[in-house]
């Protein structure tokens, strides 16, 4: 063999051996690279509806089991106002059943405020700070801002990633993260995911108190607490 082959055919080798790893590394990366509306992750138009699973775990000291409830929750844009300042607020509706087979019965209503820069939501009397703009993991904020309660710091998680909830796949997904605390006494976990286009897909709330005995503590026994998810199965607009 000369030299001249010799050098061609390593040549070749070495090329097709950088086009495998960079197969490689571009199947390491989402396909999907088209620009996001973050906005779409909380979207807010009249008539946009999700429909929600539910379940509640409350747990009480010395009591050995947990008392579990579940029903439905379907969350609705009634309408939607401006201010002079360009802030729109849309009304949601928010109503429950004991099962599918129910009529739905409205329980409350409760209104989002959208700015440039935050989606705030006040339910119950109380306004928390959903979300900020823009959607960055390397930022944080207080949840608590516009109301009395202690400071939670809030951050994203998984920005742009694909997601399930149940049988549900989503192609796009984020998580809040707003509280995830653990202790040998305590456990405090508030996480929500929002699918983009769709809104809140999933939120799972748990507040424990775990056993502190002599005989138990570190045990992870729960003494009292709840626990509550909602997961969405249903969602469009009417």
């Amino acid at each position: 063999m000369n030299t001249f082959t010799h050098i061609c055919k390593s040549a070749i080798r070495k090329l097709f051996a950088t086009s495998l790893l960079l197969f490689a590394l571009d199947g390491c990366n989402p396909k999907n690279t088209d620009p996001v509306d973050v906005y779409e992750y909380f979207p807010l138009e009249i008539g946009r509806f999700a429909v929600y699973d539910v379940k509640e775990e409350v747990y009480s000291t010395g009591q050995a089991n947990p008392v579990i409830k579940t029903w439905q929750e379907k969350d609705k844009v009634e309408n939607v106002s401006e201010d002079d300042s360009g802030v729109f607020t849309y009304t949601f509706s928010r109503s429950t059943r004991s099962s599918a087979t129910e009529y739905w019965t409205k329980a409350k209503e409760y209104k989002v405020h959208r700015y440039p820069d935050k989606i705030l939501t006040n339910i119950d009397n109380q306004t928390f700070f959903s979300m900020v703009f823009p959607v960055d993991t390397r930022i944080s904020w207080n949840g608590n801002t516009y109301n009395n309660r202690d400071a939670e710091n809030y951050h994203y998680e998984d920005v742009n990633m694909p997601g399930s909830v149940g049988s549900q796949t989503f192609d796009r997904t984020l998580r809040v993260v707003e509280r995830n605390d653990s202790s040998v006494i305590n456990r405090y976990i508030g996480i929500k995911q929002y699918g983009l286009g769709v809104g809140l897909i999933s939120d799972n709330q748990t507040s424990f108190e775990y056993c502190q005995d002599d005989a138990c503590i570190g045990s992870g026994k729960i003494d009292s607490g709840v626990r509550k998810a909602r997961t969405i199965i249903e969602h469009g607009v009417e």
